[in-house]
């Protein structure tokens, strides 16, 4: 197979899911508190704003979780052995 190996592109993936999760934790985790104005994040946005930004972040929050978990999950179970690697051919 011609190219990088399929490891390299997990773990691309892998390191690029996980800043996009970081950026939509916490954007989740501060939206959430100013809906309910809580730690003086309510003075950050009004709750129509801070709901609609939530709502927004749901979908590829929940996208970018299952891209990363899966990526890890199978390159942990490589790294372990429970997977073996393909043949080189």
């Amino acid at each position: 197979m011609p190219g990088k190996p399929l490891t390299y592109w997990l773990i691309k993936t892998v390191r690029i899911s996980g800043w996009f999760l970081l950026v939509l934790v916490l954007s989740f985790l501060v939206s959430g508190y100013a809906m309910c104005g809580e730690f003086g994040f309510g003075r950050l946005m009004d709750q129509e704003d801070a709901l609609t930004i939530h709502k927004a972040i749901d979908l590829p929050l929940a996208f970018f979780f299952v891209v990363h978990s899966a990526a890890s999950v199978y390159l942990a179970l490589r790294r372990w052995g429970w997977i073996k690697a393909g043949r080189k051919t």
